[in-house]
């Protein structure tokens, strides 16, 4: 594998000094990447329609990267699709605007595909800003992990051994480079072919899911996707939803409503019925625990379903 050329495309959106942070670090980590491997790294800003300057700021800052103003938002899908679209490189990476690379994280990315030919896509380590270790990659959703993720089964000792949960949390799992299912955007590199062979996002899942609805895609394709913990960045982790996570939960339900309804149509309404229940014991839950603002979120919850 001789050719190590790379486009990075970043989506912007109302986040002008974490987007600004974003460009900064990446530039050092590109040029380290440009002297170790003498390959060309490109690096694409799609800004979705932001009101806070954030276009400006590119431009006079950061006029090495090719950006693209768009008019108004196009969520999460059809700002990467609209970027990946004008790739010319072997290898893309997908990097959230929050997320603050190190200065080796593109070389040890690219080196780990040199190494290992088995690997078509790749996730790294993220770090929440306090170092602590972000969950960011998992088994793909099914009727049973889903059910069981609803109703808090999924946190009993031991099932994680039986029912694979998508949502893994122990850290043993994030210890060790290994296949994987799903990977999470914020850090997504991929050989350029999976695009062209796979199409990119579904562009009705507007924010959330999405990955994990393109990697369900990729697997049934036969691509390998690995998390290597061995490439670390700093992942913000809500920046571009103003770190609301009670929206960040609501978007994922509507995402998980679209993947089980476009992958498991004919298991849905039964399993609409057990997402409503879990949900209702969430809401009873959280209210006697006092906890009013966490149990309103799963009121909610009910309407998106």
């Amino acid at each position: 594998m001789n050719n190590l050329d790379l486009t990075v495309v970043i989506l912007s959106y109302n986040t002008k000094d974490v987007t600004g942070r974003c460009l900064d670090k990446l530039k050092i980590s590109k040029e380290y990447c440009e002297k170790k491997f003498k390959n060309k790294v490109r690096v694409i800003v799609v800004d979705n329609g932001s009101s806070d300057g954030s276009v400006g700021m590119i431009k006079t800052e950061h006029p090495w990267v090719k950006l693209i103003a768009l008019a108004k938002n196009s969520g999460f899908s059809g700002g990467n699709n609209l970027a990946m679209k004008e790739v010319k490189t072997p290898f893309i990476l997908l990097l959230n605007s929050d997320v603050y690379l190190e200065e080796e994280s593109l070389y040890k990315a690219l080196a780990y595909f040199r190494v290992n030919l088995n690997c078509d896509v790749l996730g790294a380590r993220l770090n929440y800003a306090n170092g602590s270790l972000q969950p960011s990659a998992g088994n793909l959703p099914n009727p049973l992990n889903i059910i069981f993720w609803i109703l808090g089964l999924s946190l009993l000792p031991g099932i994680s051994q039986l029912v694979p949960p998508f949502h893994p949390k122990d850290k043993k799992y994030f210890s060790k480079a290994h296949q994987v299912d799903w990977i999470m955007g914020a850090f997504f590199m991929l050989k350029e072919e999976v695009y062209k062979r796979t199409g990119g996002f579904d562009e009705k899942l507007f924010m959330h899911m999405e990955e994990v609805e393109w990697c369900k895609r990729i697997r049934r394709r036969e691509y390998k996707i690995w998390y290597v913990p061995q490439v670390e960045v700093t992942h913000l982790h809500g920046a571009s939803t103003n770190f609301d996570l009670s929206l960040s939960f609501l978007n994922e339900l509507k995402g998980i409503k679209y993947y089980l309804q476009k992958h498991y149509r004919f298991f849905y309404p039964l399993l609409k019925l057990i997402l409503s229940f879990g949900l209702i014991m969430r809401v009873i839950a959280f209210s006697l625990l006092g906890k009013t603002k966490r149990a309103r979120v799963y009121v909610n919850g009910l309407k998106v379903i």
